[in-house]
């Protein structure tokens, strides 16, 4: 009997529940792969089971109590049992349907479509005929020139007040200092042997049509870009009547539109594609690569373009996280819920959004706030309590900030942490004071994700005493076994090319950008801090750091 594999994430709450789908966090952080790592729901003999990631898996607990579960990887855990590799996407599927022929949804992306295909048949449903495409032309220097011209605005409206953090005169200067735009992408291109790149994501496509995303999707917009070439080739299935789009023609379908492009190999968003179109597009002559590293590694080196907009969205999370804590304190003996924080939280948010000229331009990218209490895990605001009483609750907070023309420039990815406790608040202070003047500046071009997590394991040593004396080393564990992430770089998501993670080989360069951070999760315990940084020709400085502004 063939068994059904239901991607689309809509259908997916509509089985699940309102609940459940507001309790996910990772498909609003993968911007440009949303479908690459939301639960799916597997049907079999009229029973529906669940396949989640353990980092969403929280929201399990809203979910009908009919439906089964099956949790892939592992999220880090000081308890958690670490001694056998976690277990794939694919495997967790493969453990409700075993070797059965798994009828998908088309919607699916490419790579899960594929490491499916790796485990065990697979078939698509029948997929809706592909629409017309309208092809235009827009030219890159256009894109290039929007960007620039809102960047010299915000940095000018901003600049007051980077001028009081801690490095403020550097901080100020990068914030104009770089205008690298399509550039590294061509470089990158030439790398990596890619003639041509198809762009399917909306958060993506954004990049190289200046179109807002959400207008990417509203017209069914995609890009092909060709390296050093002065025009991006638009397909909209709707028509785009604007002067910068220059109409180029038309073609009966994507699919004959990328064949006659006159590309034999074209670089595709494996992670975001569905693979109902992949499997039309396997019909012609083109082949294909994946194109993800080559995206994520151009915006982390195109980032510092839009310094400004990341320095922002860091600090407007820490003022927001202030106006959160001054209400849990205020309301102290009151019932609250993780939802009062997040209000409280945007509200501090909007007041200095308006101060700056960003007002209407900043929105939720995630919002993880939560007691250790509850969970250890990275999990989205509910209706969950917290009160005095709570250890510890975990601010993790994310947002997207756009230019005037509606454009996403920057996200942010900052952490704090209420701690009832003492000791343990001048222990999550103490952290602090190690990503600020440790982690952060040995943040040094060259150096691989792996090296520097090293470095980063290096610096907690000296606290090793301190978390056993606490209780949160637990038994036959050392400060070594630390293997969660000490932070990543940083671009339009925080889904980047560089995590600081034993084994990673990916190098970190001058002018990115990224994040600091320790989480130490224990019981019902759960430190968390983080703070943003740019790579100088010196090693990394803050951009969260209050200071003189030298």
């Amino acid at each position: 009997m063939t068994v059904k594999l239901i991607a689309c994430l809509e259908d997916v709450v509509a089985r699940l529940g309102t609940a459940f789908g507001e309790q996910l966090t990772y498909p609003g952080i993968y911007r440009g792969s949303r479908l690459n790592v939301t639960p799916v729901v597997i049907e079999k003999d009229g029973v529906s089971s669940v396949v989640i990631s353990d980092a969403d898996s929280d929201a399990c607990k809203v979910m009908p109590a009919t439906v089964g579960k099956s949790v892939y990887g592992r999220y880090f855990d000081w308890l958690k049992d670490s001694s056998q590799p976690p277990v794939s996407f694919e495997q967790s599927v493969r453990s409700i349907t075993g070797d059965e022929t798994i009828s998908c949804d088309p919607s699916l992306p490419v790579t899960r479509y594929q490491a499916l295909a790796r485990s065990g048949p697979v078939s698509l449903w029948p997929a809706a005929p592909l629409p017309a495409v309208h092809i235009y032309r827009k030219r890159r220097s256009e894109i290039e020139a929007q960007w620039l011209v809102t960047r010299t605005a915000d940095a000018a409206a901003f600049t007051p007040f980077v001028q009081t953090l801690r490095d403020g005169k550097r901080l100020v200067a990068a914030m104009t200092a770089t205008a690298k735009g399509f550039a590294p992408l061509d470089a990158l291109c030439a790398e990596t042997g890619s003639p041509a790149l198809y762009i399917t994501a909306s958060h993506e496509v954004e990049m190289f049509t200046g179109l807002p995303a959400t207008a990417c999707e509203q017209f069914g917009v995609t890009a092909l870009f060709h390296p050093d070439a002065e025009d991006i080739t638009v397909f909209a299935e709707q028509p785009l009547p604007r002067s910068d789009f220059h109409r180029a023609g038309e073609a009966a379908n994507i699919v004959d539109a990328l064949a006659s492009a006159g590309t034999g190999t074209i670089a595709i968003q494996k992670d975001s594609l569905s693979a109902g179109i992949y499997v039309e597009l396997e019909k012609t002559a083109i082949r294909f690569e994946d194109a993800s590293y080559v995206i994520r590694r151009w915006q982390d080196r195109r980032a510092s373009d839009d310094a400004v907009y990341f320095f922002f969205a860091a600090n407007a999370v820490l003022k927001g996280i202030d106006a959160a804590r001054a209400f849990f304190h205020r309301n102290a003996g009151a019932q609250m819920t993780e939802r009062d924080l997040v209000a409280a939280y945007h509200q501090g948010v909007s007041r200095f959004a308006g101060r700056y000229g960003f007002a209407d331009r900043v929105g939720a990218y995630f919002d993880i706030v939560h007691s250790g209490a509850r969970t250890l895990l990275p999990a989205t605001a509910g209706d969950y309590p917290v009160s005095a009483t709570d250890k510890t609750i975990k601010f993790d907070m994310g947002l997207t900030v756009a230019d005037a023309f509606g454009c996403i420039r920057a996200v942010s990815d900052i952490a704090r942490t209420i701690c009832r406790d003492p000791e343990l608040e001048a222990l999550h202070d103490r952290l602090r004071d190690i990503l600020i003047d440790g982690l952060i500046p040995s943040i040094k071009a060259g150096l691989s994700g792996g090296q520097i997590h090293a470095i980063g394991v290096d610096l907690l040593r000296p606290l090793e005493g301190e978390f056993r004396r606490l209780g949160l080393l637990p038994a036959g564990k050392g400060i070594d076994d630390y293997t969660r992430d000490c932070g990543h770089t940083i671009q339009r998501q925080t889904i980047s090319a560089v995590y600081f993670l034993p084994g990673v080989q990916e190098t970190v360069e001058a002018d990115m950008l990224g994040c600091a951070e320790y989480v130490w999760p224990i019981g019902d315990v759960l430190i968390a801090v983080e703070d943003g940084y740019i790579v100088m020709t010196d090693g990394g400085i803050a951009f969260t750091a209050e200071g003189a502004g030298q």
